[in-house]
């Protein structure tokens, strides 16, 4: 009787290892998170910097160069990649002392520039994914001074 009783418990133990080798392979983590890698921005009119552009500044990803007018709003669109990060918002950092614009959040995510008079703007554009996965965008309202 002691044989077979060791003999039962070294097959039960065997058949464990073989039970949970077969089912780790197949094993699937949940809830894993998926940090946001890049932020693009999608705007019209935005452009990545590039050292010829007459909008050129260093530190910046990209810049938006449009003509001021009255009651200029310039909408600022990003994507983030990839597409099934877990934490999909964006935070926009910017000056919310300047009497030049003002941001305003969108539900979509997106955001609005509103320009009260010509003048640029710096958005960063930032993950809220603990990551800080961020892009750094100039926006130039130009104002012509009438002569169009």
């Amino acid at each position: 009787m002691k044989k077979s009783v060791i003999l039962v418990i070294a097959v039960i133990y065997v058949l464990a290892i073989v039970v949970v080798g077969f089912i780790g392979i197949r094993m699937k983590i949940y809830n894993a998170n998926i940090y946001v890698e890049k932020i693009e921005c999608v705007s019209d009119n935005y452009r990545k910097c590039n050292e010829n552009d007459d909008f050129y500044q260093k530190g910046y990803d990209g810049y938006i160069s449009v003509i001021y007018e009255e009651n200029l709003k310039v909408l600022i669109k990003c994507n983030i990649y990839p597409e099934n990060a877990s934490e999909k918002k964006l935070e926009y950092i910017y000056d919310k002392s300047s009497t030049t614009y003002t941001l305003t959040y969108n539900d979509d995510g997106t955001a609005n520039v509103e320009f009260f008079k010509g003048g640029s703007a710096t958005i960063i554009v930032k993950s809220t994914d603990n990551v800080g996965t961020s892009i750094k965008i100039l926006i130039n309202a130009v104002d012509l001074g009438g002569i169009v």
